[in-house]
C-alpha cells in the first residue's frame, strides 16, 4: 500500500492529517527551517486528543547543516530519550560531520535508543548533503535504520527521481526509502511512476495570515507568502486520492 506521510507543525496539523486518511505524521517545530525538535507538550496533545496515527519526531536543535557540537548532541539525545518516553512511535534525525560524512558513531547511538524503545529510526535529508550515498545506505541497513528520507540527493524529488528510483529498485526491500521534497498534488503520480516509491513525504501546506505579523517598520514575517503555515485540507486530501488513484492502476 502506498503511504502518504505528512510533516505537521502542530495539533491542528496531525488531527487534520488523521481525519482525511494520511498514513503517518512527521511531527517538527518550524518547518521553514526545515524542521526542528517539538515541543514535548504539542507531542502530549496530539495523543491526547486521539491521534493514533504513528508519530515520527524530529530530534534536530537548529538551523543550517547538520554537523553538530558535543553540546548539541548532548541536547539532541535528552530530547530524543523524552520524546521516547512521551510515546513517539520513532525518530527522525541525522548527524554529519564537517567532511560531509555521516556521524556513525551518533547515528548509530540513535538508532540503539530507538530500538531500545521498539521505535523506527529514520534517517532524514541530511542523507542528501552526505557522500558516498550507495555506502551511507548499505551501512545503514546494517544498523537496523528503519527508513531513509531523501530527495535523491537533489533539490526537489523531481530532479532526483532517478536516484530515488535506483535506491528503491536496489535497496528497498532492505530499508524504507521515503521520497520527499516538492511533492504536490499535481506532480505526485509522475513522482510514484519516476520513482517506484511506496511511500512520499510533504507538507502539503498552505500559508495564513495574522494581523499582528507587521505594523509600521516592524515586522515578524519570513516570508512574503504569508504568515504562517499549516497543512492544507484540500491540498492533502487530493494527494490523497491521488496515491489512492495511482495505486489501483
Amino acid at each position: 500500500m502506498l503511504k502518504v506521510e505528512v510533516c505537521a507543525n502542530s495539533v491542528k496539523d496531525c488531527l487534520i492529517s488523521q481525519s482525511l486518511g494520511a498514513h503517518r505524521i512527521e511531527l517538527v517545530s518550524a518547518s521553514y527551517l526545515g524542521g526542528l525538535t517539538p515541543n514535548l507538550s504539542v507531542l502530549d496533545m496530539v495523543l491526547e486528543k486521539g491521534v493514533v496515527l504513528p508519530i515520527m519526531a524530529m530530534v534536530r536543535p537548529r538551523g543550517g547543516g547538520f554537523c553538530y557540537s558535543d553540546l548539541e548532541k548532548e541536547q539532541m539525545f535528552r530530547e530524543a530519550k523524552e520524546l521516547l518516553k512521551h510515546g513517539a512511535n520513532g525518530l527522525v534525525f541525522g548527524f554529519l560531520t564537517e567532511n560531509n560524512e555521516i556521524d556513525w558513531l551518533a547515528t548509530e547511538k540513535m538508532i540503539e535508543l530507538c530500538d531500545k524503545y521498539n521505535a523506527e529510526s529514520v534517517f532524514h535529508r541530511a542523507f542528501d548533503c552526505a557522500s558516498n550515498p550507495e555506502y551511507n545506505i548499505q551501512r545503514l541497513i546494517g544498523l537496523g535504520c528503519t527508513r531513509i528520507l531523501t530527495s535523491g540527493l537533489a533539490n526537489n524529488v523531481k530532479r532526483g527521481a532517478k536516484l530515488i528510483k535506483l535506491f528503491q529498485e536496489k535497496y528497498g526491500q532492505h530499508i524504507e526509502i521515503l521520497a520527499g521534497a516538492g511533492i504536490t498534488s499535481d506532480n505526485i503520480e509522475k513522482i510514484l511512476e519516476k520513482t517506484g516509491v511506496k511511500q512520499i513525504h510533504g507538507t502539503f501546506k498552505k500559508y495564513m495570515n495574522d494581523t499582528t505579523t507587521s505594523r509600521d517598520e516592524v515586522s515578524f514575517a519570513y516570508t512574503d507568502k504569508g504568515d504562517y503555515e499549516e497543512v492544507d485540507p484540500e491540498e492533502l486530501m487530493k494527494v490523497l486520492v491521488s496515491s489512492r488513484n495511482y495505486e489501483m492502476t
